[in-house]
């Protein structure tokens, strides 16, 4: 299992204490201190003290970023087959076992997949995430659809990344959208474990202080695949375009910013393929939708009595 963490001191004991609930697994935790600075590395130390030498490892990142960890982790470990956990993330029962053993029995699969609940700064369940019930799954247009993807409820055989060079280290957001379009690229197959397997910690430090960055980074690594596709799919790759953008206007109206969501908006009608008629109400429909997805409520009338939306609307039905 690859733990790459920066100023992950305060999440350590109970990701680690929930880990030795997976002691039947013969798994090796490799975890990279990535610049850290609050002494995560020295809190690691001494809850893995009583663990077997060989049951983990420590090393230093130098504070390259987390794709670059993660390749480093994979380089030091030699597993057959690769989990990845973030610090704040938490695993539930079945997290190694249960990918271990779908990998086992199923040697066409490069990589699995499970789902997982949304969670609050204390660790409190907040909503289950199950991409299958969507329609998510791996192959390279389907993914690219959905984009769903979970680094700490993924699980993948290390030939698989290895033959794809492992995580692009230019990318600071959306390495994982990326590395596995790759992976469906060369036809590397995945499927649903549908089960939760991990809790997704939603706090500050990964909310609305990395939102345009983040957003940003999807953004780009959705356009850089879809270069790849001839001029036969220029239509789907503009509903990909528009699709995604709309979800991003729908995340940064969330978070508050209605700044970004307006540049977003004017970013996703470039590609927006419906009628003038039609506009306002699909967007109300993704903004509905994704927030259902989430376990969120969504107020139709206090969308439209915003400020937000008194600016959008004349930029969806302008011609």
């Amino acid at each position: 299992m690859i733990l790459p963490m920066r100023n992950a001191a305060i999440w350590l004991p109970a990701l680690l204490a929930a880990l030795v609930r997976e002691w039947q697994v013969d798994f090796e935790l490799v975890a990279i201190d990535d610049g850290s600075t609050d002494g995560s590395a020295e809190v690691l130390k001494k809850l893995c003290s009583h663990w077997p030498v060989e049951r983990w490892t420590l090393l230093s990142g130098e504070g390259r970023g987390v794709s670059a960890a993660r390749n480093l982790g994979l380089a030091q470990s030699q597993a057959e087959i690769v989990a990845f956990i973030d610090a704040d993330d938490r695993p539930l029962p079945g997290r190694l076992g249960l990918p271990l053993g779908v990998l086992e029995n199923n040697s066409e699969l490069s990589h699995v997949h499970g789902g997982w609940w949304r969670c609050d700064a204390n660790g409190q369940y907040r909503h289950p995430v199950r991409p299958w019930q969507e329609g998510a799954a791996f192959s390279w247009r389907s993914f690219m659809e959905h984009k769903a993807i979970l680094p700490s409820a993924w699980t993948v055989r290390r030939n698989a990344l290895m033959a794809v060079e492992g995580f692009d280290e230019t990318l600071h957001h959306s390495e994982d959208v990326d590395l596995l379009l790759r992976l469906a690229a060369k036809q590397h197959r995945g499927a649903w474990i549908k089960q939760e397997l991990v809790r997704y910690r939603i706090h500050n430090s990964n909310a609305s202080a990395k939102l345009r960055p983040q957003l940003q980074g999807l953004l780009s690594v959705m356009g850089k695949h879809l270069k790849t596709l001839d001029s036969r799919h220029d239509a789907w790759a503009r509903e990909q375009r528009y699709s995604t953008t709309t979800w991003a206007v729908w995340q940064a109206w969330q978070a508050g910013d209605s700044r970004f969501a307006l540049e977003l908006l004017v970013q996703a009608l470039e590609d927006c393929p419906y009628p003038l008629v039609r506009r306002p109400v699909h967007l109300i429909e993704v903004m509905a939708r994704s927030s259902a997805r989430i376990g969120e409520s969504f107020d139709r009338n206090q969308l439209l009595a915003s400020r937000f939306w008194k600016k959008a609307e004349p930029l969806l039905l302008a011609r």
